[in-house]
């Protein structure tokens, strides 16, 4: 190979000439570029992860400011706590009224609401009412301090949840004392 070159008749200056340039160019490669392709997919990858972040809290967002409204009202609600009292048997009609009234106040759908037949005798001095609603979990809440603001309500029995398509669907026992 030595002999090619030599019979080009390439002088020795340039042909060390050369040499160096090549260097040169090697070194530029090594140290330039291929250390930016390094880096640049590092960035890719940061970017990506960057980006799957994002639109997760973008996701999370809503609900994240659904529970920071909630805890912000939360410290400004006391629960209430009346006087216990009775209701009156001829008064036994305007109770589904009132619970309904109670569940658009706090945003939710009274589905049906009926008391349970089998305690309207006249020695049982509670009476059972049966209610179906349907709404947001946070709704169903402000009912139930809606519920302890009446002073003839006793308790809840019982609570069922079910999850529909669209809502949460909530059965209640409600104990209503009776004089």
């Amino acid at each position: 190979m030595y002999q090619k070159l030599r019979m080009m008749m390439i002088p020795k200056q340039t042909l060390t000439s050369m040499i160096i340039c090549l260097a040169g160019l090697l070194v530029i490669v090594l140290a330039g570029i291929i250390p930016n392709f390094i880096s640049s997919a590092r960035l890719d990858r940061e970017i990506s992860g960057v980006q799957f972040r994002l639109e997760e809290q973008d996701k999370l967002y809503p609900v994240r400011q659904l529970l920071k409204n909630n805890a912000q009202h939360k410290g400004l609600m006391v629960l209430p706590f009346p006087a216990r009292d009775r209701l009156s048997r001829k008064l036994i009609d305007l109770f589904p009224a009132t619970f309904k009234d109670m569940a658009k106040k706090a945003g939710m759908d009274v589905i049906s609401i009926s008391p349970d037949l089998n305690f309207l005798s006249d020695s049982c001095n509670f009476l059972i009412v049966n209610a179906v609603i349907r709404g947001d979990f946070f709704n169903f809440r402000k009912l139930l301090v809606n519920l302890g603001e009446i002073p003839y309500s006793e308790r809840v029995e019982e609570i069922d949840i079910q999850q529909t398509q669209d809502s949460m669907e909530f059965r209640m026992k409600i104990r209503l004392a009776l004089a």
